[in-house]
């Protein structure tokens, strides 16, 4: 989990196939995940927004930049859109991800103008009055167990382990793997994907592998991928 405006300007690309924030496929992991989420469910709130205006005028007199409205900035649709959805969702989560770095999970845009932010308990107060100050609608969960930096800590171990275990094993030759979570679904379920040009190298590589540990909140999958990556997802 890179930094909140990073992962909040790519989401749309990323998260619709689920990344944090990977490419990678999911599953359920057997019977841990399930149990942590019946012992510290989710709370779901849709907070509706301010109403901005929505008249073209109004629209163009936005300021994007300090001193800058988007009339000024000669924008094309694409980067419109951007400036008037993305970016302050995108800084508002910045700030959140510094300010309240105990308790900011993760975030991600979904479709149809649909943008979520996790949190580990409770949303401060603080955070809720940045997000409302965009004026834009959003969604919060809270309750997760976890922030983005406990998430972080946990998934750079499950890395370590893969990479000790396929050291040991003679097979980083010919095994890859990436590690991610998809938050939009299981985000405490750190997913390893054993790559590898070909079946025989794949399974190898998962049979190296074996079950990585990991404490609660969190759970590991271990599943088979494909090809061997060009870039391995950290």
């Amino acid at each position: 989990m890179r930094t909140a405006a990073a992962r909040a300007t790519r989401a749309g690309a990323i998260l619709a196939a689920a990344a944090l924030c990977l490419g990678v496929a999911l599953a359920p992991a057997p019977g841990t995940s399930e149990a942590n989420e019946a012992a510290a469910p989710w709370r779901v709130t849709e907070h509706a927004g301010a109403g901005l205006a929505t008249d073209h005028d109004a629209i163009m007199a936005r300021e994007i930049y300090p001193g800058h409205t988007l009339a000024e900035l000669n924008y094309s649709p694409q980067e419109q859109e951007w400036a008037l959805y993305q970016k302050p969702l995108g800084d508002a989560a910045s700030v959140i991800e510094t300010e309240f770095a105990e308790d900011y999970a993760y975030c991600y845009f979904g479709e149809s103008h649909t943008f979520t932010m996790g949190f580990a308990g409770d949303a401060p107060a603080g955070a809720i009055a940045v997000l409302d100050a965009t004026g834009l609608p959003y969604t919060t969960i809270e309750g997760l167990g976890f922030s983005a930096t406990e998430y972080q800590a946990a998934a750079d171990a499950v890395t370590s382990q893969v990479v000790d275990a396929l050291d040991e094993a003679g097979l980083r030759s010919t095994a890859g793997f990436t590690v991610g979570s998809d938050p939009t679904t299981q985000p405490r379920v750190i997913v390893v994907s054993i790559m590898g040009d070909n079946a025989a190298s794949r399974q190898a590589g998962m049979a190296a592998v074996g079950a990585p540990t990991i404490s609660a909140p969190f759970s590991v999958t271990v599943l088979e991928g494909d090809g061997m990556p060009t870039v391995v997802a950290f």
